[in-house]
């Protein structure tokens, strides 16, 4: 990347972190390619990458170098994953082995946490655990994506430059509002149109493979290419306002495999994609949804105007009764239906013929009687999917009912 006179400077970040010689394979940022892009997507196995903790390595690097201009600023999704017992050990791994005491010349040891402002401090404690001296500014300052409203107008950092989501996929909210609520807190933490704020500002955003199918990748537009992603590869995008990234699964390599091997796999050695996240397997792991394993016979399809409208695609619900296998549900990916008779099921109901989630608020008689039909079939694991992503979508529109 051609530097700007401005911007951080490569050669000395890639001088820094290696100094602290971290072992390969506990490192995976790409630091050729990170300034490159606004947003930056990791993805990895769980428990093998360490990716919290390169992240915060990452930030109080940059922070020594640019003091003036890089703290960090941590999010996760949910209030309740912010609280003390969650948070207040993040740090543990980069305290037990010295390196915030090889970042910063041995001018700081360790760190503390101030739970009521959710604010982390640099420290110099002695080796009795005493704290000889604490830093003024905070090294990282900890909020949630479900409280970015509340402290969008009042909320001021000029170091509010590096930005990380942790655990994107860790989330039991509505996933259409987080997409909106992330963007508030860029626009709230970064100030990105700030002067002299775009150069510097960049986001990080971690989460393990444990679903292709999260609301992220829709709403970053690269869904249709996250399935073929392997370990080791990488996605990257451009937005028609120029806004750009890159989404990477970081690579299995043999060291990794082994503790794989020697942790998790004795016991958590099972085949399949439910248990791909504790072997590495596959590249995602997840829910695998029931499919149809008989012939279907559309004599017996008794209701097949009935659609899901949901993250821009269309999902069919064909609603079938034979003597064999009783009354069921087939759901499938579809285009938009033309005629304006049909059933859509959506969230944000904008036209006449649109029905919120299944019929909660309808009043219709007759399309209650037809919408409970499918909820029974849904109750009674009577849905058949034809395909595990068509499964994640109607799981996903069903979590965003309210």
């Amino acid at each position: 990347m051609a530097q700007n006179y401005n911007a951080p400077d490569l050669a000395k970040i890639k001088k820094k972190i290696k100094s602290l010689k971290i072992p390969k394979a506990y490192w995976g940022i790409d630091l050729d390619s990170f300034f490159e892009y606004q947003w930056n997507i990791y993805l990895s196995i769980r428990e093998t990458a360490g990716k919290t903790t390169q992240s915060l390595i990452f930030g109080m690097v940059l922070n020594s170098l640019y003091p003036d201009k890089y703290c960090i600023e941590y999010l996760r999704n949910d209030d309740k994953q912010i609280t003390r017992g969650n948070i207040e050990n993040i740090f543990d791994v980069i305290i037990r082995y010295d390196y915030i005491d090889l970042i910063y010349g041995g001018r700081w040891n360790s760190v503390t946490y101030k739970p009521h402002v959710r604010k982390f401090y640099l420290c110099k404690k002695d080796p009795d655990g005493n704290i000889l001296e604490e830093d003024q500014d905070a090294i990282c300052i900890v909020h949630s994506l479900e409280s970015a409203y509340n402290f969008k107008s009042s909320y001021v950092n000029s170091r509010g430059n590096y930005i990380v989501l942790d655990e994107v996929a860790d989330t039991n909210r509505a996933t259409y509002l987080l997409f909106g609520q992330l963007l508030n807190c860029i626009s709230t933490i970064g100030r990105p149109l700030s002067p002299g704020r775009t150069e510097w500002l960049h986001i990080l955003i971690l989460g393990n493979n444990t679903n292709e199918f999260m609301w992220i990748f829709d709403d970053f537009q690269i869904s249709e290419q996250v399935p073929a992603l392997t370990y080791g590869g990488s996605i990257t995008f451009r937005t028609e306002y120029n806004t750009t990234g890159i989404c990477r699964l970081l690579e299995l390599g043999e060291e990794q495999k082994k503790r794989l091997q020697d942790r998790n796999i004795p016991f958590l050695g099972f085949p399949g994609k439910k248990a791909a996240s504790f072997t590495g397997a596959t590249e995602w792991s997840g829910k695998t949804y029931r499919h149809a394993d008989f012939e279907l016979n559309y004599d017996d399809c008794i209701f097949r105007r009935c659609y899901i409208s949901h993250r821009g695609r269309y999902i069919q619900l064909e609603y079938f009764r034979d003597e064999d296998h009783g009354p069921y549900c087939f759901a499938h990916f579809a285009s938009e239906p033309k005629y304006n008779d049909n059933l859509i099921l959506t969230i944000e109901p904008e036209k006449p013929f649109h029905i919120y989630g299944f019929g909660k608020y309808c009043k219709n008689d007759r399309i209650l009687r037809v919408l409970k039909k499918y909820i029974s079939a849904l109750q009674e694991n009577r849905f058949y999917y034809a395909s595990n992503r068509v499964g994640s979508l109607v799981d996903d529109f069903i979590k965003n009912i309210l």
